[in-house]
C-alpha cells in the first residue's frame, strides 16, 4: 500500500473537497455523460408510453415499451465490464451515448408498435452500458479516500437528471408534440459523443497475482448481495410511486393529480440529490454503512406518509411532503449500497460493483412497477402501505447480510486503500 493510501492521523490535512474532485482529469466529462444517459432515460420515461396510448395503441404496448427498454439494458449492464475491459471506457460510453439517444427521434418518425419496441430496445442497450461504465469510470477515477463523494458525485447526476426531466418531458410532448420530446434525446446523444471524446484513454486496472480479483463466482455473489438486496428494498417502492403516483392523486383530485404528481416526482429527484451528498460526506468522514438504517427508515416513512395522505384525501400538494422525505432516504440508500459494492471488490472489479449495482436500481424499478402495481386493483392505499412494508421487510435483512459479509477493512479510515485508489 502507497503512503497515500495509509489510516490519517488526526494531525494530518483535512481530506480534499469535491473541488479536487472536479479538477481531477476526466471526471467532468464522465459525470456529463451520466448525467446525459438518465436525462435522455428521464425526458422519455412517461413519455413513451403515453404517447402510444394517445396514438391508439394498447396499454399493453405502452408497459412493454418500458419493460424491453429495461430488460434490454440488464441484459447490456450484464456484459459491459467485459466490453469495458476490451476496448475501454471512453468507446464504451460513446458507443452507449450513440445507441442511447441517436435513434430516439425515430420515434417520432415510426409509430408501429414494433418499430417502437425495437428502437426502445436498443436505447435500452445504450442506457445499459453508459450507467455501468460511466458510475465505473468515476470510482476509477476518484482520489483516494474521496470515493464516497465520487459516488455521491454520480447520484448527483441522476438525481439533478430526473428532477429536471421527468416533468420536462411531458411538458414538451403537451405543448410541442412527440417530435421535439423524441429530437431533444437525440441531441443527448450527440453531446455525449462529444463529452466521450474528452474522456482519458482509460482501461479497468488488471488483476495482479496478488489481486482478490479472482474471486469465484460464488464469492462475489456473497459479498455484492448485501448491497444488491439493500437497493432493491427501495427502488421496488420507487417503480410503484413512479408509475402510480399520478393516478393515485388523480382518484382524490378529480383528474388534477397528474401536474402535483410530476412536481412530485420531480422533487423526489432534488430529495435524492440532498440524500446522496448527504451519504458521501459521511461515508468519507466517518465509514461506509452508517446510513443505510436512517436510509431505509427515512424512505419507508415517506412511503407510509404517502398511504396515510391517501386516506385523509387532503388538497394534494400536501403529497410533495412525503415525496420528498422518500428521496432523501432513497439518495442515501443508493449511495451507501453503490460505496458498499466498490469496497467489496478489488480495483479490477470495478465494473462487476457497478454492474451489480446498475441492474439492482433498474431491475428494481422495473419490477416495482410491474409487481406492486398488481395491487392496485386492491387500491392506492394498500398499494402505498405494502411498499413501506417492502423497505423495511426487503432492507432490514439485507443491511444484516451485509454487514456480516463486509470486508474487514474499513474504505474510509484507510484512506480508500490501493484497490480503489489510482
Amino acid at each position: 500500500m502507497s503512503d497515500s493510501a495509509q489510516p490519517r492521523s488526526h494531525g494530518q490535512a483535512p481530506r480534499p473537497g469535491f473541488s479536487e474532485l472536479a479538477r481531477r482529469k476526466g471526471v467532468p466529462a464522465a459525470f456529463v455523460l451520466v448525467l446525459l444517459a438518465f436525462g435522455g432515460f428521464s425526458l422519455l420515461l412517461p413519455v413513451v408510453p403515453l404517447a402510444v396510448v394517445r396514438g391508439g395503441g394498447s396499454e399493453l404496448v405502452a408497459g412493454a415499451t418500458t419493460g424491453v427498454f429495461m430488460t434490454v439494458t440488464v441484459l447490456l449492464q450484464l456484459v459491459t465490464p467485459r466490453l469495458t475491459t476490451a476496448i475501454g471506457y471512453r468507446w464504451v460510453l460513446a458507443i452507449g451515448s450513440s445507441l442511447l439517444g441517436l435513434p430516439s427521434g425515430l420515434l417520432a418518425v415510426f409509430d408501429g408498435p414494433f418499430a417502437v419496441l425495437a428502437i426502445s430496445g436498443v436505447r435500452g442497450a445504450g442506457f445499459g452500458m453508459m450507467t455501468v461504465a460511466g458510475s465505473a469510470l468515476v470510482a476509477e477515477l476518484a482520489p483516494p479516500g474521496m470515493l464516497g463523494r465520487a459516488t455521491s458525485l454520480i447520484g448527483l447526476a441522476v438525481g439533478i437528471s430526473e428532477a429536471l426531466f421527468l416533468p420536462l418531458g411531458l411538458w414538451v410532448l403537451d405543448v410541442f408534440g412527440l417530435p421535439a420530446a423524441a429530437w431533444s434525446a437525440t441531441a443527448f446523444g450527440v453531446v455525449g459523443l462529444v463529452a466521450a471524446a474528452r474522456l482519458p484513454d482509460v482501461y479497468p486496472e488488471p488483476p495482479e497475482r496478488s489481486d482478490p480479483a479472482a474471486l469465484s463466482r460464488k464469492s462475489v455473489m456473497v459479498l455484492l448481495a448485501g448491497p444488491f438486496l439493500v437497493m432493491l428494498a427501495v427502488t421496488l417502492p420507487y417503480g410503484a410511486a413512479a408509475s402510480f403516483l399520478s393516478p393515485a392523486l388523480d382518484s382524490i383530485a378529480s383528474g388534477g393529480g397528474a401536474v402535483v404528481a410530476g412536481v412530485g416526482l420531480g422533487l423526489l429527484g432534488a430529495g435524492v440529490i440532498v440524500g446522496r451528498t448527504f451519504a458521501g460526506l459521511v461515508s468519507d468522514r466517518h465509514g461506509p454503512g452508517r446510513l443505510v438504517w436512517p436510509g431505509l427508515g427515512v424512505a419507508a416513512l415517506g412511503m407510509a406518509a404517502i398511504a396515510a395522505l391517501l386516506v385523509v384525501e387532503p388538497n394534494p400538494w400536501w403529497f410533495l411532503i412525503p415525496t420528498v422525505v422518500f428521496g432523501f432516504g432513497f439518495g442515501a440508500v443508493q449511495n451507501e449500497a453503490l460505496v458498499g459494492s466498490f469496497e467489496r471488490m478489488p480495483r479490477s472489479r470495478l465494473g462487476t460493483a457497478s454492474a451489480s449495482w446498475n441492474i439492482s436500481f433498474d431491475a428494481g424499478t422495473g419490477l416495482g412497477s410491474i409487481v406492486m402495481g398488481g395491487l392496485a386493483a386492491a387500491g392506492y392505499v394498500p398499494l402505498f402501505s405494502v411498499a413501506a412494508i417492502v423497505v423495511l421487510a426487503v432492507g432490514g435483512p439485507a443491511a444484516v447480510w451485509a454487514r456480516r459479509t463486509r470486508p474487514e477493512r474499513d474504505l474510509a479510515a484507510q484512506g480508500s486503500d490501493d484497490r480503489i485508489g489510482p
